[in-house]
């Protein structure tokens, strides 16, 4: 099975290179710093190296406080924070800049990864959430590197995969992985796939232990007395495709009951701005952007977020938040970023990658699940209404959080005996 799969790699290489050229056309930056994806640095790396991987935005962002404990807990060694996507290697530069070395993960070619291994040379490996790539894995085993898979989740979906390359899967697991599972059910799929019983733990979802600075919730309360004053505002965080429209349908039916009310929309991804932008024009909906913003007219209807990092500043200046990849196949996105800054959270039915989360705060009252732009903006209007149903889905998210958190220490746990003196 091994072989089979360093076969099909490199027959596939070639159309890595026509990936790359693809994505350029939505995100320029994919042409930049191409080699890296091959395992070849133009920066070198000196001195013992704890090596961080995300996946991109989403999971850097989540990665961070367990990334600053690292560095708070281990000043004399450099860490490396690796990810696959352009947004996530800038967010890794905002957060961090010189504190971290920031470079992107190669493909899962047997020569690349050798490359990365050579040139980086990691006491330990820790991949936060689940990526199983089995070179990478199988080379941290062969350099006698520990790896911990940290707030490590794996949905149902992707075990049926893993499942049908049981065998290759299992020799990836077994290679002495310490498993950080989000779950006592993430703990249970992980077993099934060859993880030891010895060394798979329940950690919980580093997720719960974020916290956005306390500057940017002043900031944030500032802009909002300043720009917002008495309007009624709500956002669609992290939308994708086919969500926008129905949110904007949505504010067109809070705009009868609450016509100063304000809509912000950020989408997911930066390559699809223009698109919404336009989306929003074709609507009859009066827009703005934030990217040329200086103030805010009061005809403006939507408020269109064209920037990458701001997500959490318009959630605190929000009064609600829906959070989008939730309404199609995508699987949800971060509940608990908006719930963790005093928000009542509203989200579409598919929440496969949520589905743990979305579990408790609905059990708690801090969620609400809608299925079509009727029942988004029948919510929107009734949070608006009654200020005592805020502070009620507000307390049960919270509590949720409370509840929760820890898992930054459990995994810190995992990682000490790990990590040479």
């Amino acid at each position: 099975m091994r072989i089979l799969y360093d076969f099909f790699t490199y027959l596939i290489s070639p159309f890595l290179l026509l990936h790359i050229i693809v994505r350029a056309f939505e995100d320029r930056n994919y042409l930049y710093r191409v080699t890296e994806r091959f395992g070849i640095y133009s920066k070198g790396i000196e001195g013992e190296v704890i090596w961080v991987h995300s996946v991109s935005f989403g999971e850097v962002k989540a990665a961070s406080p367990l990334v600053r404990e690292l560095i708070k807990a281990y000043p004399s060694k450099q860490i490396l924070f690796t990810c696959t996507t352009p947004t996530g290697s800038k967010l890794i530069n905002d957060l961090f800049g010189e504190e971290v070395i920031n470079v992107y993960l190669p493909y899962d070619l047997k020569g690349s990864v050798r490359r990365f291994f050579r040139w980086a040379n990691p006491q330990i490996a820790i991949v936060v959430e689940t990526e199983i790539w089995p070179n990478i894995f199988q080379r941290c085993g062969h350099n006698n590197i520990p790896l911990v898979l940290a707030s490590a989740c794996i949905s149902d979906r992707s075990l049926q995969l893993y499942k049908i390359l049981f065998d290759l899967f299992k020799d990836t697991i077994s290679q002495g992985i310490v498993v950080g599972a989000q779950t006592e059910s993430d703990a249970k799929k992980f077993l099934e796939l060859g993880a030891k019983q010895e060394r798979t733990f329940i950690t919980g979802n580093i997720k719960f232990d974020f916290s956005s600075p306390k500057s940017t919730l002043q900031e944030a309360k500032h802009f909002k007395l300043e720009h917002f004053k008495d309007r009624q505002v709500w956002i669609g965080g992290s939308t994708h495709p086919g969500e926008e429209e129905l949110i904007l349908e949505s504010h067109k039916q809070v705009l009868k009951r609450y016509p100063e009310s304000l809509l912000l929309i950020a989408p997911r991804k930066p390559e699809r701005f223009k698109a919404v932008h336009k989306l929003i024009i074709d609507s009859g909906l009066t827009a703005s952007l934030w990217s040329e913003f200086e103030r805010l007219d009061p005809k403006i209807s939507v408020l269109l977020i064209d920037t990458l990092g701001d997500l959490p500043f318009f959630y605190s200046a929000a009064d609600m938040a829906f959070v989008g990849g939730s309404l199609f196949s995508v699987g949800g996105h971060n509940l608990l970023e908006p719930a963790s800054l005093g928000k009542p959270v509203i989200t579409g039915p598919i929440l496969h990658n949520v589905e743990e989360i979305s579990s408790q705060l609905m059990i708690n009252g801090g969620l609400v699940i809608i299925n079509d732009s009727s029942e988004l903006a029948e919510t929107i209007i009734t949070l608006f209404d009654d200020s005592t149903k805020i502070d009620t889905m507000v307390s049960g998210a919270m509590e949720v959080m409370q509840d929760n958190k820890g898992a930054i220490e459990n995994i810190m746990q995992l990682i000490r005996p790990l990590i040479k003196a």
